[in-house]
């Protein structure tokens, strides 16, 4: 009865078993005892005696029985008339997480007597425990944050002592431990420090229950290193004086082959046979910069008018050179490639 969910079932359960046989026949008494057919321990539970039509006084018992107890659920009560009458009961924890138990009702009166025994199972009441970490991978010294949290089967929150929460590593060893923690509400955090040079591998947080069970979450301690990636510069190899535009391209992949996401910044320069100290960096190569954002497949092309770089004169180096710097966005990690293509006077 303290259980809406179960109540109805359990009541047309013991409604068939404990009326009289001659019951549906106007007038003649009636006698209904009214208990869950599934009971939780160490839960207040709540039997009913409902009695009507009578026509003399009448004594009542109800107790329940297993093999290991015998409880009473009223003791000799006693009536005169139509009778509605409730009292609350709380079993205690059972040595097996479930046993049956037999309901017996005995009616006595003056001139007639009425007794019926049926069964009524009998669970403990098993607390839901759920762990969870901040985050699925930790780095060494970095603090593990976890929280539990208590519900019962109905998942509302439990205030409840747990005897024992510890951590784990991948060799067995328990790294951290609380005893005879205090949960209130339904929620208790933990927290703890991984040492500098911690074993990597799978850890676990196991959280014993009052009844014996236990819950486990894990997480994954390893040393984080940053994916690499290369940078390929793309421009051909060589190329005529007549030539007016080259084609470069430059693409970002990290070295399992995926694409890097982020910006490009490209100098493209040719430089000066003698260059010279005293007019700056002018003066020693005509370059010209472009910028961009890599595309979906990791790259970033321009093609680039000739013209800046006076194909035709001498006095300059006969080579295109290119450094092309990637930013690999989220990260900021930048990374640097280099190409270059070479300028002849040969005609193909």
């Amino acid at each position: 009865m303290g259980k809406n969910k179960l109540l109805y079932p359990s009541l047309t359960l013991l409604l068939l078993l404990l009326l009289p046989t001659d019951a549906s026949v106007s007038g003649k008494p009636q006698y209904m005892v009214l208990v869950p057919s599934l009971l939780h321990t160490e839960t207040p539970e709540k039997g009913c005696l409902l009695l009507s039509h009578l026509n003399e006084t009448v004594t009542v018992s109800a107790s329940l029985e297993s093999v290991r107890e015998n409880r009473s659920l009223f003791t000799d009560v006693v009536a005169e008339k139509d009778l509605f009458h409730c009292v609350s009961f709380t079993l205690p924890r059972s040595p097996t997480s479930q046993e049956v138990m037999f309901l017996t009702i005995q009616v006595k009166g003056p001139t007639q007597e009425f007794k019926k025994r049926t069964t009524v199972l009998v669970k403990n009441e098993e607390s839901l425990v759920f762990v969870q970490t901040d985050k699925p991978i930790y780095k060494p010294e970095q603090t593990v944050k976890f929280r539990i949290v208590l519900l019962d089967e109905s998942f509302h929150p439990l205030n409840e002592l747990v005897p024992l929460v510890y951590v784990e590593d991948p060799k067995g060893n328990r790294i951290a431990q609380w005893q005879n923690l205090e949960v209130e509400n339904g929620l208790q955090q933990l927290t703890f420090p991984l040492s500098s040079e911690p074993f990597q591998g799978s850890y676990k947080v196991v959280v014993q229950k009052g009844s014996g069970g236990t819950a486990e979450h894990p997480f994954t301690v390893e040393e984080f290193v940053l994916p690499k990636f290369e940078v390929q510069v793309r421009m051909p190899k060589i190329i005529t004086i007549l030539e007016e535009e080259v084609q470069v391209s430059v693409c970002g992949l990290y070295t399992y082959g995926k694409p890097v996401p982020g910006r490009v910044t490209m100098n493209m320069c040719r430089k000066y046979r003698n260059p010279s100290n005293c007019y700056g960096e002018e003066s020693n190569a005509v370059c010209e910069k472009f910028s961009g954002q890599l595309n979906n497949e990791g790259c970033f092309s321009q093609q680039v008018n000739t013209k800046i770089f006076q194909m035709k004169r001498q006095e300059f180096e006969m080579k295109i050179e290119v450094e092309a710097k990637i930013q690999e966005e989220g990260t900021e990690v930048e990374l640097t490639g280099k190409g270059a293509t070479e300028i002849t006077t040969t005609m193909f």
